[in-house]
């Protein structure tokens, strides 16, 4: 159905599966764009520049039109013959039916490692108080009775109109019992009747490229109460930090795109937090907020547009305090919002987090951290002083850009090993393989590395230049073509029924995410002049590098060649290090000064880099005896 008028915009309608939703769109539209603009969540991370290959439809209602090369690249020929496109190649077309697979947002939740013991000293204190109801003789109005009843604490205390607005209902029960009184710092940010002392929660959020985790925590006792992981909204418009800041870039208003895309998933996890312990949203007073510092413009809405071009300088790196209303969170308006301070362009206040949690600043021994993750950050502890640096990895690590690459959800493999028989896998939900995630990426590779399928420059063999051990079981799994060729990790045949293939490419986009990282330890270690059997722990930050086998991190050469044991994963440290600061102003002050005494080197202004880079290409498995 065509709509409008000849002083009209005409439009078209169609329907995307399983949604049921009628979607109308201008002319022209492209099918992604329509879908994105009515809300239905086609997955995409490129922000429809046709590089992802996720955001394929599947046509009815009409004969889909002819594929275009990004089509031909993306899909199978039995894809495409069965009528599968591209989203972001086509137009929405009038009468269209639009089938697409559902984007799994619930992500896997990891738990931090405990990594001390943290001294409760909340920013948020709760006070009662008993003042005396006016009369005739006494006028004087409610604030200032109240701040009589705080006329103790030292510093004074403010307050502001959302929390007021809460003041003559309470006042109205004056001389029927305490009141009490909720200070976030020294603003007065809550007023209720009756002791409410034990009602008292903060939430700490990780703002990842993609993904964002929130945490519940009760400010009265330390306890974590619920935490939550979804999609970071804004993968839409680019899977890593230098396509956002691109998008960014492009339109005036893609900034508050973007900060309205990362809204959204802050308040439905803000939302299943309270709904699944229970609490009141009324009882939490104070949000403290990580992430790298394009994440943290973004959440802001500050342009991040220098920090994607040389000198690589944002508008600010430093802490901010504001009010829930500021960033219109769905909670109560007084409610405080903390945002940890950054380091540079590229360092953000996740890896603050990460070095509070780690207790970085106080180790006498020589530590490396890294953040695995679309935009690696590393920092390393020797002597007393804090080296750090950035590495650009790419989505790779998320199974982006991985041709039957997925998420850490249900049927993504996770492990693998090559045995004599064949190739043994594990899934996440011990279900049927429909993809690779990012540890099953790295595992697969080093095992392909370690029987001698791949070679130390990343080069999957053909058939005809095997080594004669190569057991049959293995050799039949490779199956080549004009691009390098495949290795078939499950099913009978590429494409067929639930095969799983690992393709040459595929081998290539994880070396050249692991080179970035092993590259920026490798200059750390030589602007510390440490070797790498100087290391004492290599710790691995972040989701991803729960999951991941140290064994074969060794194996490809993305981490130090150090004992394994050496090597230790610490969980979502960073998301730790903000349950720290909501917790303890003195982790608050402790980030703030960490950033004063880190080092910060610069990969683009390193004059060899690019040498140094290429060396850390090859794969490796030599690794030091303990």
């Amino acid at each position: 159905m065509v709509a409008g008028g000849a002083d009209q915009t005409e439009t078209v309608a169609a329907v995307f599966l399983p949604e049921e939703r009628e979607v109308v769109a201008e002319v022209g539209t492209t099918i992604l764009d329509a879908a994105t603009a009515a809300g239905v969540h086609l997955e995409t991370i490129c922000s429809g520049r046709g590089t992802c290959g996720k955001c394929r439809v599947l046509i009815k209602g009409y004969d889909a039109p002819p594929p275009t090369w990004v089509d031909n690249r993306r899909l199978s020929p039995a894809q495409l013959n069965a009528g599968w496109r591209m989203a972001c190649e086509h137009p929405l077309t009038a009468g269209g039916t639009y089938m697409h697979p559902l984007v799994e947002t619930n992500l896997r939740t990891v738990e931090s490692v405990d990594l001390g013991k943290i001294t409760l000293r909340p920013n948020v204190r709760k006070y009662m108080i008993a003042p005396t109801a006016p009369h005739l003789e006494d006028q004087q109005f409610d604030w200032p009775r109240i701040q009589d009843g705080l006329a103790g604490l030292t510093g004074g205390v403010d307050t502001s109109i959302a929390a007021l607005r809460k003041l003559p209902g309470v006042m109205s029960q004056v001389g029927k019992g305490p009141i009490t009184v909720t200070l976030v710092g020294s603003r007065a940010a809550d007023f209720e009747s009756g002791d409410t002392s034990e009602a008292m929660y903060g939430m700490a959020f990780d703002i990842g490229t993609t993904s964002v985790v929130g945490s519940l925590i009760n400010l009265a006792d330390g306890a974590r109460e619920a935490v939550a992981a979804e999609l970071n909204g804004q993968a839409i418009y680019g899977g890593d930090v230098i396509t956002r800041t691109s998008f960014a870039g492009e339109e005036p208003e893609n900034v508050e795109k973007l900060q309205m895309a990362v809204m959204e998933t802050i308040t439905g996890i803000i939302d299943r937090l309270l709904r699944e312990a229970g609490v009141d949203r009324g009882d939490v007073y104070e949000c403290v907020f990580v992430g790298n510092t394009v994440m943290m413009h973004l959440l802001t809405g500050l342009d991040p547009g220098g920090i994607g071009v040389s000198p690589f300088v944002g508008v600010s790196a430093e802490p901010m305090t504001m009010t829930a209303a500021d960033l219109q969170l769905n909670l109560d308006p007084a409610a405080g919002v903390y945002l940890s301070p950054s380091v540079a362009g590229y360092v953000g206040a996740d890896l603050v987090g990460v070095m509070v949690s780690t207790d970085l600043e106080n180790r006498e021994d020589n530590v490396l951290v890294i953040d695995v993750g679309t935009n690696g950050e590393i920092a390393l502890a020797t002597g007393g002083d804090i080296f750090c640096t950035a590495a650009p990895a790419g989505p790779a690590f998320e199974g982006a850009e991985i041709r039957q690459g997925m998420r850490a959800v249900d049927g993504a493999i996770e492990r693998v090993v090559l045995t004599d028989k064949g190739p043994e896998l594990s899934t996440i939900g011990d279900v049927a393989p429909t993809g690779i995630c990012g540890s099953g990426l790295v595992d697969a590779v080093a095992e392909l590395v370690r029987v001698g399928l791949v070679n130390a420059a990343g080069r999957l063999l053909p058939p005809d230049e095997l080594p004669p051990d190569i057991p049959p079981a293995l050799r039949h799994r490779l199956i080549p073509d004009d691009e390098g060729g495949d290795f078939l990790l499950a099913g009978k045949a590429p494409g067929s029924p639930g095969a799983v293939s690992l393709h040459a490419q595929d081998i290539r986009q994880l070396q050249l995410a692991k080179a970035s990282i092993r590259a920026g330890v490798d200059v750390l270690l030589d602007r510390a002049g440490l070797r790498p059997e100087e290391l004492s722990e290599v710790l691995l930050a972040g989701a991803f590098g729960t999951y991941l086998d140290p064994g074969a991190l060794l194996a490809i050469g993305m981490v130090p060649p150090v004992a394994v044991e050496r090597i230790r994963a610490v969980g979502n440290a960073a998301g730790l290090g903000a349950r720290m600061m909501l917790l303890s102003l003195e982790h608050r002050v402790a980030a703030e000064l960490l950033v004063g005494r880190v080092d910060y080197v610069e990969l683009s202004a390193v004059p060899d880099f690019q040498w140094i880079f290429a060396g850390a290409m090859t794969f490796s498995d030599e690794v030091e005896s303990q």
